[in-house]
């Protein structure tokens, strides 16, 4: 059992006669200089949208990229070039999300903003009574004709009337 004690006690001593080294934290990275705004054509200045479809054709894009991925690089490009004066359809982030084309005259123009809804009429609860009769033609055949009446209406009947003193 002394031994075992005096084991520890010279671990002991060791451990606290040990030189620990610490290598020096690295120096903060310095942050990167922001990123020029990408080159664009002056055209792209004068018709954004032409310069949006030229860029993200399927025929001019690289093939792994998606069109969402290439809208946003085109839209992002546009505005850090164009600033305020980038169309509202045409600015990158959701925005362009609540923009829909419109199909009046100009195939370019597009409507933002929330879309006016139109609630369709509902059905017809109103009852109808209908009522199918033979007719027959100029050329001597037989055709059907169905007349309906919506309650309430009058029925107007044409066909053989007999009067037989005042109103029918």
């Amino acid at each position: 059992m002394l031994a075992v004690v005096f084991a520890v006690m010279l671990q002991q001593q060791a451990a606290t006669g040990q030189v620990v080294w610490e290598t020096p934290a690295p120096p903060p990275a310095q942050a990167a200089a922001p990123a020029d705004a990408p080159a664009i054509p002056d055209y792209a200045r004068t018709d954004p949208y032409g310069y949006e479809r030229a860029e993200c054709s399927p025929l001019v894009r690289r093939s792994e990229e998606t069109m969402e991925a290439c809208q946003q690089r085109v839209r992002a490009a546009l505005a850090a070039n164009l600033g305020p004066a980038l169309p509202a359809g045409l600015a990158p982030g959701d925005a362009a999300e609540h923009c829909r084309q419109e199909a009046d005259g100009d195939r370019y123009a597009l409507q933002c903003g929330a879309p006016t809804r139109s609630v369709p009429a509902g059905p017809d609860l109103r009852v109808r009574s209908c009522s199918t009769r033979p007719r027959a033609t100029d050329k001597g055949a037989v055709t059907y004709e169905e007349t309906c009446t919506v309650g309430g209406e009058e029925v107007r009947e044409e066909g053989l009337r007999i009067r037989l003193g005042g109103e029918d």
